[in-house]
């Protein structure tokens, strides 16, 4: 059999995870190079192959036969020589820091994850992994205390389950509205929420947002919560806010020109068509998959009864994305969250950089007590950077040490909780980036995989492996801070 590769070009590691995953599938008696991809010998039946992730067909004696992935990449791709990564419905909406669901894909099957089996993402942020068990026909669980990756999760499994002519049928009604016909509806201003969202939108802006949001739920019904979160990945970029920043600060750039409505309308008619094409290769999948707004310390097996045969995720890491912060105006305009509630959230979000009440005192204490039984190597870099610290180090810097030793200490139990929840020899693929700080006027980096396998193996797990993962280079703002290296951590449940 041959094995096609596709058009674009590939990382290193890509090409690893592809051999593996022909490994694992078609359990070859002989690998080799081929023209344009790999030849295999005495490989299963050709329809293992078509699951394969980095390959664009298979070639044997009858015919030429594209996989799965090669067809769902093929609607949604810019060029034929870039990787498609928003297929199907993984460009509903974005979100910072979410992985390559082409890896995701690759480790299913790696793992040798089956239809029906049971597979766990315990920070699942905008859904990702369950998309892609969705695709697969595997029963996809999902938990993270982010109302907003909750709320996409969710949406993008609604859309998978839903015939597209629904959302054409929805989609035509939508773009019957006029913007005149949408300032006609009340908004009912005189809140907390609609002064929130005042002071960072222009009033005209907000009138129609306000509007489109009532308009989409009165005509969508259920399906209102996938064409709200197209609306809400829009929000940013008409607001005050500067749409590039991850932090919250007032644009200096002028607003968009093109009217908010009609820039709605042209992302959901773009979302109803990638829907249809992934609807024509894997028809409507996802029934049993689900996200849930759970912390990930508190799984259990109550759901379904069923241990999990894998896990796979891109958990936080130490001062993490300022998630909650990002997506603030999103959070609120939806209802999930209320202004006044904002700081706290962004505080509960594991490797966050909020300290509030009692932490700022306590946190410290618990470091250098290793109040968290952290292993020796963890606890003494927290104790080391909490020494380095210079009178030159700002209060931002000051906090490193024991936000370091907080995110440590809840990925430890985050550990304990997943493994209580896996079968024996499950595997559990963390996809982990790399961090530096500088404190004391050195810049220390921090190998933050090496530390979360280890403190998995204190809290039971088997290390499997660490696979180097380059990374595309980041530009804009916060290049400097940008992760620079990934690496793929594969856990072994004992």
């Amino acid at each position: 059999m041959h094995l096609v590769w596709h058009s674009y070009k590939y990382f290193p590691y890509e090409r690893d995870l592809a051999e593996r995953e022909v490994a694992a599938l078609l359990c070859p008696s002989s690998v080799r190079e081929a023209k344009a991809g790999l030849k295999v010998d005495d490989a299963c039946e050709d329809l293992a192959a078509r699951r394969l992730t980095y390959f664009s067909a298979t070639i044997n004696g009858q015919g030429s036969r594209p996989t799965t992935q090669s067809k769902l990449e093929e609607a949604a791709r810019n060029g034929k020589n870039r990787q498609a990564t928003r297929y199907s419905v993984h460009g509903l909406h974005e979100y910072k820091g979410k992985f390559n669901p082409q890896v995701v894909r690759a480790l299913l099957n790696i793992f040798g994850v089956q239809e029906g089996q049971h597979v766990l993402d315990p920070f699942c942020g905008s859904g990702t992994t369950l998309v892609e068990c969705a695709h697969l026909g595997a029963v996809g669980f999902g938990t993270d205390i982010n109302p907003l990756a909750v709320h996409m999760a969710n949406a993008k499994l609604l859309a998978l389950r839903t015939p597209a002519s629904q959302f054409e049928r929805v989609f035509g009604e939508l773009s019957e509205l006029s913007l005149k016909a949408l300032s006609s509806v009340e908004t009912h201003p005189g809140n907390d929420r609609y002064a929130y969202l005042d002071s960072w939108f222009e009033s005209s802006i907000l009138s129609t947002i306000e509007c489109a949001r009532k308009e989409i739920e009165r005509i969508a019904g259920a399906l209102a919560p996938v064409f709200l979160t197209i609306a809400s990945d829009l929000l940013r970029e008409y607001s005050q806010q500067d749409p590039k920043d991850l932090r919250i600060r007032r644009r200096k750039s002028t607003l968009p020109e093109e009217p908010f409505w009609s820039a709605f309308l042209g992302a959901a008619h773009t979302f109803v068509e990638r829907l249809k094409a992934a609807q024509t290769v894997v028809g409507t999948c996802g029934h049993h998959c689900d996200a849930a707004k759970q912390d990930v310390a508190h799984l259990s097996i109550e759901r379904g009864g069923r241990l999990f045969d894998a896990a796979i995720t891109s958990p936080p890491y130490a001062m993490a994305l300022p998630y909650i912060d990002t997506q603030r105006l999103s959070l609120v305009w939806l209802g999930l969250l209320s202004p006044a509630r904002i700081l706290e959230k962004e505080s509960e979000l594991i490797g966050s950089r909020e300290m509030r009440g009692n932490s700022k005192r306590e946190l410290p204490l618990q470091l250098q007590a290793n109040a968290a039984d952290l292993p020796g190597e963890e606890a003494s870099v927290c104790l080391e950077l909490l020494q380095t610290l210079g009178p030159d180090d700002g209060f931002r810097r000051k906090a490193v040490p024991a936000l370091l030793y907080r995110y440590f200490s809840a990925m430890k139990r985050s550990f304990g909780s997943v493994r209580q929840v896996m079968k024996p020899g499950a595997r559990y693929g963390l996809i982990v980036g790399h961090n530096h700080t500088t404190i004391g006027g050195n810049r220390r980096d921090i190998d933050t995989p090496s530390h979360l396998a280890n403190l998995a193996q204190a809290e039971g797990w088997r290390i499997d492996e660490l696979i180097p993962l380059q990374t595309y280079r980041r530009y804009g703002y916060h290049v400097s801070n940008a992760v620079a290296a990934e690496t793929l951590v594969v856990l072994r449940a004992a």
